[in-house]
Order: C-alpha cells, then sequence, then structure tokens
C-alpha cells in the first residue's frame, strides 16, 4: 500500500495542527531543540518589553507612595508645583501598568501554549515557571529600590511623567466616571449617610460603632484632642531623679517635654527607651532620648491623620492653633474612641466624673466635665443643650457660649430649668460650677 505523504511529516497537520511553520530552531539546555519561526520570536520581543514598561510604572507608583508618605502637611503645594499626582491621575497610572503586565502574560500564555503543542514533554513548562519567577523577583528589587529613592527617582522622571500624563488627560473625565459608578473613589465632598449606615444595623451595638464610622471622616483633630489645661509635661531641666518621679506619678508611657512653657515643646519621650538606664544617677543625659514632635494643626480630619500615624509610626501629636501655640495633644486611642467609644484599660478609674452632689437639687461640677456626662449624671437627654453649646463639649464651654465671654466668679446664667452659678474661675479657665436643677 502507498504511503501518504503525511506520514513523511514528524508533525503532520491531520495529526497535530500546524500553529506556525518551523523556518528556525532554538537550542537549550540538554540538547533540547525547538523549532520557532520569526513571528514567535518577535512576540517573546514584544512580551518583554511590555514586561519592562510595566516594571518601569510600578517602580513609578512605589516612589510615588514612599514620597507621599515622607511628604511634609504644612507644606500646601498647588497642582501646578506638587510633583505628587492626584488620585485620578494615580488610578490612571495603575490602570496602565496593569494593562501592560495583563496584556504580557496573555501573550506569554500564547507562546509558552504554543511551545508545549509542539513538545509537550520537554522543558517548556520549567522555562516558563522560571520566567515568571525572575519577573516577580524582578518587581520587588523595582519597588524597593525606588521607594528608598523616591525623591531623587521623581525628580530625574518628572519631565516624562508630565508628558505621560498630558497624554491621558483627556480619558480624565471617563475614569472619573467610571471610578463613581464602580465605587473605586468616591467625589470630593461625599459624605457616608448615617441613616444609610444605621439601617443595615442588627443592633444597638453595631448601631453606635456605625455611628461612629460615619462621623469620623467629618471630625477633627480639635474635637477628639485632649485640651491644653489637661496635658501632662515635663520640663527638660529636671534631673534624672525628678524626672522618674514624675514619671511614677503620671502613669503615661509617653509624655511630651518642653522648654519654659507648652508652646515651645522639644520632643517626645517614650518611657520604654528609660528602661535601660533605670539605674543611672541624677546627672544622667535624658534628654538625647526624646523624639521628634510631629504638629498637626486643629483642622486636620482623624482620617487622614490615622493613614499618617500609620505611616509615621506615631501614637502621639501635639494639636497647635492658628497662632502656632500648643492647643492640646492627641493619640491614637483619642481616635479610635471616636469610632468604639471610651476604652479604660487597667490604669482608668471607672468614675472619671470628678463632681459632688450637696442636696437632691444642686451639685457642684468641675469646668473640664463633658456636657454628654453632665446630661448622663442629671438624667438630662443628650441634646438638651444642643441650641446652645455650639461646637463645645465641656461644660466650661457651654458656659462661654451662654455668657458670651469669660464670667467671673459668683456669675449666674439659666438654660430652660437648668441654672449655673460660676463657684470658681481666674483669668484663663473656669474651674468650678454650682449646678441646680429645678
Amino acid at each position: 500500500m502507498k504511503e501518504t505523504t503525511d506520514s513523511d511529516d514528524p508533525l503532520s497537520r491531520k495529526r497535530n495542527g500546524k500553529l506556525f511553520p518551523a523556518k528556525r530552531a532554538l537550542t537549550f539546555l540538554a540538547g533540547f531543540v525547538l523549532p520557532v519561526d520569526s513571528v514567535a520570536l518577535y512576540d517573546l520581543a514584544f512580551v518583554i518589553i511590555l514586561l519592562f514598561i510595566s516594571l518601569f510604572l510600578s517602580g513609578i507608583r512605589a516612589a510615588y507612595a514612599a514620597a507621599g508618605a515622607m511628604e511634609n502637611p504644612w507644606e500646601k503645594k498647588t497642582d501646578d508645583l506638587n510633583p505628587l499626582p492626584n488620585r485620578v491621575q494615580q488610578l490612571i497610572l495603575s490602570l496602565f501598568q496593569r494593562g501592560f503586565t495583563l496584556i504580557a502574560l496573555i501573550l506569554a500564555s500564547r507562546v509558552i501554549w504554543m511551545f508545549f503543542v509542539i513538545d509537550p514533554e520537554g522543558i517548556v513548562h520549567w522555562i516558563a515557571l522560571g520566567c515568571l519567577g525572575v519577573w516577580i523577583w524582578l518587581d520587588a528589587l523595582t519597588r524597593y529600590f525606588s521607594a528608598r529613592s523616591a525623591l531623587g527617582f521623581i525628580h530625574n522622571i518628572e519631565g516624562l511623567t508630565k508628558f505621560l500624563f498630558s497624554l491621558t488627560k483627556p480619558l480624565t473625565g471617563t475614569v472619573l466616571r467610571l471610578s463613581y459608578f464602580f465605587g473605586v473613589i468616591e467625589p470630593e465632598g461625599t459624605e457616608i449617610s448615617t441613616e444609610r449606615l444605621e439601617a443595615k444595623a442588627e443592633s444597638e451595638e453595631e448601631t453606635d460603632l456605625l455611628r461612629g464610622l460615619a462621623n469620623f471622616r467629618q471630625t477633627n483633630a480639635k474635637k477628639a484632642m485632649q485640651a491644653r489645661v489637661n496635658i501632662t509635661a515635663f520640663d527638660i531641666e529636671l534631673d534624672f531623679h525628678e524626672l522618674m518621679d514624675k514619671i511614677n506619678k503620671s502613669g503615661y508611657s509617653r509624655v511630651p517635654v518642653f522648654r519654659d512653657d507648652l508652646d515651645h515643646i522639644e520632643g517626645i519621650l517614650n518611657v520604654k527607651d528609660l528602661l535601660p538606664h533605670i539605674n543611672s544617677n541624677e546627672h544622667f543625659h535624658w534628654q538625647r532620648l526624646l523624639r521628634p514632635v510631629y504638629f498637626i494643626p486643629e483642622s486636620k480630619r482623624l482620617d487622614d491623620l490615622m493613614k499618617e500615624f500609620q505611616n509615621r509610626r506615631v501614637h502621639m501629636a501635639i494639636v497647635v492653633d492658628e497662632y502656632g501655640g500648643t492647643g492640646g495633644l492627641i493619640t491614637l486611642e483619642d481616635i479610635i474612641e471616636e469610632i468604639f467609644g471610651d476604652i479604660n484599660d487597667e490604669y482608668d478609674e471607672d468614675d472619671v466624673v470628678n463632681y459632688t452632689q450637696v442636696d437632691e437639687n444642686t451639685y457642684v461640677f468641675e469646668g473640664k466635665v463633658l456636657i454628654s456626662d453632665l446630661c448622663r449624671l442629671l438624667n438630662l437627654e443628650t441634646d438638651y443643650f444642643d441650641d446652645v453649646r455650639g461646637n463645645n463639649e465641656s461644660l466650661a464651654g457651654l458656659l462661654l457660649e451662654l455668657f458670651s465671654r469669660l464670667p467671673r466668679t459668683g456669675e449666674i446664667v439659666s438654660h430652660r430649668n437648668i441654672t449655673f452659678k460660676v463657684q470658681s474661675a481666674d483669668k484663663r479657665r473656669i474651674k468650678k460650677v454650682r449646678v441646680l436643677v429645678s
């Protein structure tokens, strides 16, 4: 019987199919030979170029992320002077980087599949896995070195990135609309609806938590901070034994250190840094253990502050007022309590409200007592003073609103069924208030 022409071809089209004509051959280790045509070589070259572009864009994103973490929050720059991209440009950059990576992987999979069909029992799959591992390793190295020298890298590619963002500017509107539609980013000024979140709660605890989350983005540092009069701080001129005595009495793990007064904070003392030197004499130079101070404005939003605490790895910030003086102090615990409510540890007293009940209808409170605690102790509705309290949280702040000035000792003011008499005050603050419930 006459042999067919197809039997002479080891790669018969009828048996295996023909994906591309074998015009060249690549020789690998152990004498492995793989037929390849020029089209496959062009595909491989194209895949390599796309992967290198993806690595470059990945390095740019890592550098921008690192530079954003190091940015000084006090330096407000315009869009023209700010080298960092806005959130839309960052999203476009991310889409381009992921797009190049996806296209490269699809083309690489196609080429590998063609090789695998030709020689299914060869080493093609091991070569593919090795190349994938090398690419992941290169991506990690690129991100590491780009972030390590972020500022210099961004400066060197500033012209290229501006050109890239100018090319993609026509896409901004489309990307924004799609991002808003899919919820990737939110429009500027969008606020979370408290009622919408509370509707999903199944218990009172969940309602309180969701309410805290909803208000978290709109709360600033001034509302959550510890007021200046409540700050525990140490003078930098103290000797080591005086310092240890004050630390033992304070019970705090981190304490601001000032020079002359609280408007001149020199640093933050972490008590654990003193442990290796606990047996030192009174002349020990403890001031060298101070850590840098992180200053923030009163208007700083808590969600932004939380991110900066994470990036800077700090737990405390000094809140300054519009004149540059110390207005208060805020810690990571203060921020968390805005969501979850008061967090008491083993050192917190069960009853932190300092007051005296004179008779059935008369009480004496400290001026710093919270209005919420005042309402709770007097069995009043939580919104009893909402129409006159303004943005104040303390009883002293409420009286400042009612008097429209700093009252003197003995002055009286009333609101609905409650009468307040200033029992003790000085030129700066209200110390004690007598409260009469009609």
